[in-house]
């Protein structure tokens, strides 16, 4: 065994090297490592000088390295492109869709892409130019220069986009485009200059070792079918009904301890693991598994491995393949509701809402509803709430439903009126939108008006969100108080601090 590259003892200690992939001779290694300028370029290391050189150039950021089966090019996906795009919101320049499919001849005297072709079909230089792209076949070791590498890099025909996983084949290229909508899987053809849609909606793909399979995905579906254009899911899908697995949990879950602690072992920032003998912490905890009973006992060891580390942001998530019972949730109305003392039910306080979308939806405050601050429900779906020890047992699994209220503004039958109502399943957000509210009315009341309020709930999206919103609208007072009480943390904030 040997080492070919590592990021440790440098400056991108944190950016782990995790694309490889070997040429068709397996002679040589193509990988992507983060450079000093925080792009990352290609690598390519030689069996057989044993020597890693960097390829592309610190100026540009290249990703997912795949060889051409015939050993006659290497693919790449760069962001090289600026296309410049406006903010909705404010005048600020915006750069998407950077990415491009590029390749280059591996050998300087090999067959160059995209060369210009006669406009006379049928001819004989067309012809030709096809025998000159055909004629390359598997060699025992392909031809390699690395010099020039860069003057031979071709873009394909295929506009600038999101393009990630690359898989290359004898006639072209398969790729993942992926936007707002998801992933779709594409082939470019080398001879017909041009990209065709081959599945969208996909999850994931895997290309046969001779390049003529491909195992697609759409989430929990998976299929097989010829690798070319325009894939039919439902008749390529695997009927996996009957798909069986005998498990055997201990054998398995003495597997997931060893798999965790290597994980740990691998892949934590500190090659030092914080000053702790991991060795010896997998010697100290590997009795426990022994006593696993379910598999929530061993998510509570793999938290107690963890926490030797003494860092943060390592989590041990709720295990996918541990039982569970399907939530149904109960219905919620935005608003604080109080027993009255005639035994029925108050609403005390409705929180209000911005009810053009979900997020804040407030299902009294919502158009043709007359519900107000002090009226008595008499009845849920015609079901008494007098003497009911939880007004909530009456909305239980009727979570974003439609239920009827029987409302009146005393404790009587006579003069009750029947509101359609649509619950909703959490008043989380509509509570947090009323604090706010009420906090940016008091700081406005104190100060006169001079003095913004802005709460920042985390530095996700929803505080992006609510710091670009209340920007728009308190950026014009003569200060801002900005509140990151009760942060939940997200993303690095360089962005929300520009």
């Amino acid at each position: 065994m040997r080492e070919v590259d590592t990021t440790r003892h440098t400056n991108n200690a944190f950016r782990d090297l995790t694309q490889y992939v070997w040429s068709p001779d397996s002679a040589w290694l193509a990988y992507t490592k983060v450079n000093e300028s925080y792009n990352s370029s290609i690598w390519v290391y030689s069996l057989r000088e044993g020597r890693a050189r960097q390829l592309t150039p610190d100026t540009t950021n290249e990703q997912s390295p795949a060889f051409d089966p015939k050993g006659r090019y290497l693919y790449f996906t760069s962001t090289r492109d600026w296309n410049l795009a406006f903010s909705a919101y404010e005048f600020n320049y915006l750069y998407n869709n950077a990415t491009r499919l590029f390749a280059a001849t591996l050998a300087a005297d090999g067959p160059a892409l995209n060369r210009p072709r006669s406009d006379e079909a049928g001819t004989a230089a067309a012809e030709q130019d096809k025998k000159e792209e055909d004629k390359s076949e598997p060699v025992a070791a392909l031809k390699f220069d690395l010099e020039g590498f860069n003057e031979r890099v071709t873009a394909l025909g295929v506009p600038s986009g999101n393009y990630v996983g690359l898989a290359a084949a004898e006639g072209g290229l398969f790729f993942l485009s992926t936007g707002a909508n998801g992933a779709e899987l594409r082939y470019y053809d080398l001879d017909k200059r041009e990209a065709e849609s081959v599945l969208d909606k996909v999850t994931g793909y895997s290309l046969s070792a001779d390049g003529k399979k491909l195992l697609w995905r759409q989430q929990d579906k998976f299929g097989i079918a010829d690798a070319k254009p325009k894939i039919e899911a439902d008749k390529t899908a695997l009927k996996l009904e009957r798909l069986e697995m005998r498990v055997e949990p201990r054998v398995e879950w003495r597997q997931m301890y060893v798999d965790g602690w290597r994980i740990l072992r691998d892949w934590f920032w500190d090659p030092g693991h914080h000053g702790q003998d991991w060795l010896a912490i997998r010697a100290r905890y590997a009795p426990l598994v022994e006593h696993v009973a379910h598999r929530s006992d061993l998510d509570y060891i793999f938290g107690e491995l963890a926490g030797e580390l003494n860092a943060g942001h390592i989590y041990v998530n709720n295990s996918a393949d541990a039982p569970t019972v399907e939530r149904r949730p109960g219905g919620m109305l935005g608003a604080r509701i109080e027993r009255h003392e005639s035994g029925y039910f108050r609403i005390a306080h409705i929180f209000p809402g911005e009810n053009w979308h979900d997020y804040y939806r407030s299902p009294l405050t919502e158009a043709g509803v007359t519900a107000k601050a002090g009226d008595l429900i008499l009845a849920v779906d015609g079901v008494s709430t007098r003497g009911v020890d939880n007004f909530y047992r009456l909305l239980e699994n009727k979570g974003d439903r439609v239920v009827q209220l029987t409302l009146n503004d005393r404790p009587a039958e006579r003069g009750a009126r029947v509101e359609q109502v649509k619950t909703v399943t959490s008043e989380v957000q509509l509570r947090y939108l009323d604090w706010v509210t009420n906090n940016r009315r008091r700081v406005h009341e104190l100060s006169g008006g001079r003095i913004g309020y802005i709460h920042v709930p985390n530095t996700a999206i929803e505080g992006n969100r609510e710091l670009f919103k209340g920007m728009l609208a308190e950026a014009r007072r003569d200060a801002l108080i900005i509140d990151d009480r009760y942060n939940g943390g997200g993303f690095i904030p360089d962005r929300m601090i520009e």
